[in-house]
């Protein structure tokens, strides 16, 4: 068995293709979630190329929030209630994606465009990759994870610290364009700059909005009744 598992390990591997850079922490409220950004996307890759591997629907990715040394899971914490609560909000598990790249190339993508952070601090993403098997599922059953792969640090910011959303990269466009689940967003040019200075958090400042929405909004809102 832990052959078996220790060769399912050299045979697969997850890359971090787009790394989490900056969130505004959401507290313990349900109302204003705001997502990590960039929205984080892992790719699997399969050592021998076996193109069947890669559009195997049932392999997944799960992710939780680790410490920046990468040894103690923050992925929960200790509620206003003093019951332990998720800190890590949004959905954890993604399903894969088989699409190209903003190059052409094609590949298998895990997304995770929903995953939002209760407290500001600094932080890592772990994401470990399981292989599910139908035919053999058991109630309360074990699946151990085949690969896992750790992101880069980024900042939680208070309300007041956030420097903004960013705009949406070309691989989330390129992406978005074959039918992926996942927002392209407009951003602002503060967040592109640097990380450095305050924002108010209001959405048409951190541009936080689609850009598919805003474009359709401006019109609309630039329409005056004549008196």
């Amino acid at each position: 068995m832990s052959q078996r598992f220790s060769s399912e390990r050299e045979r697969y591997q997850l890359q971090v293709r787009q790394q989490p850079v900056a969130a505004r922490a959401c507290g313990f409220g349900e109302r204003d979630r705001r997502v990590i950004d960039p929205p984080p996307i892992v790719q699997l890759i399969v050592s021998d190329s076996d193109p069947t591997e890669l559009r195997y629907p049932f392999n997944v990715v799960h992710c939780t929030l680790w410490s920046v040394n990468g040894n103690s899971d923050e992925t929960s914490v200790i509620g206003l209630d003093k019951r332990l609560t998720r800190r890590l909000m949004g959905t954890l598990v993604s399903s894969p994606f088989v699409g190209q790249d903003e190059d052409g190339t094609e590949g298998c993508f895990f997304c995770f465009p929903d995953l939002s952070c209760r407290t500001h601090g600094k932080y890592r993403l772990r994401f470990v990759l399981m292989r599910l098997k139908p035919d053999d599922l058991q109630p309360e059953g074990y699946t151990p994870f085949i690969t896992e792969a750790l992101s880069d640090v980024f900042t939680v910011y208070t309300a007041k610290g956030f420097p903004g959303m960013r705009p949406s990269t070309a691989l989330t466009k390129a992406l978005k364009r074959q039918g992926c689940a996942i927002s392209v967003k407009k951003g602002n040019e503060k967040a592109v700059v640097g990380q450095a200075g305050g924002s108010s958090g209001r959405d048409d400042i951190d541009g936080s909005g689609d850009e598919e929405n805003n474009s359709n909004g401006t019109a609309k809102g630039k329409r005056r009744r004549k008196t």
